[in-house]
């Protein structure tokens, strides 16, 4: 359900591959969207992935359960961080990146 989230906010449309390594190339690479948003896609790939494996860890080792709502926020948050900090021209605000992905991505619609 996180990745079909993800999809949603992103405004997309994908039918996830059996592999791993094929999903990250796929999401990576969606057609239509300009080279230069392959990078954020694969930082939100990399961040769902990360979320969804402490998510798992959690139930498993803490017997805790977070909200869907909450796990999608935290992979929102993660990616626009984590771009934050090793994109020195990402100039946008949480808000922004938060209702306004595409923009953020160089996607001019």
């Amino acid at each position: 359900m996180v990745w079909h989230r993800i999809y949603q906010w992103l405004g997309i449309s994908f039918t996830a591959p059996a592999s791993a390594s094929d999903h990250l190339y796929h999401f990576g690479h969606l057609s239509g969207l300009p080279r230069l948003s392959h990078s954020f896609m694969t930082v939100i790939w990399m961040a769902t992935v990360w979320v969804i494996w402490k998510e798992r860890n959690n139930r498993i080792f803490n017997q805790k359960i977070d909200t869907l709502d909450h796990s999608v926020n935290k992979v929102k948050f993660m990616s626009f961080s984590w771009l934050q900090a090793n994109m020195p021209t990402f100039a946008y605000s949480y808000n922004d990146w938060w209702r306004h992905l595409l923009p953020c991505m160089g996607v001019v619609l």
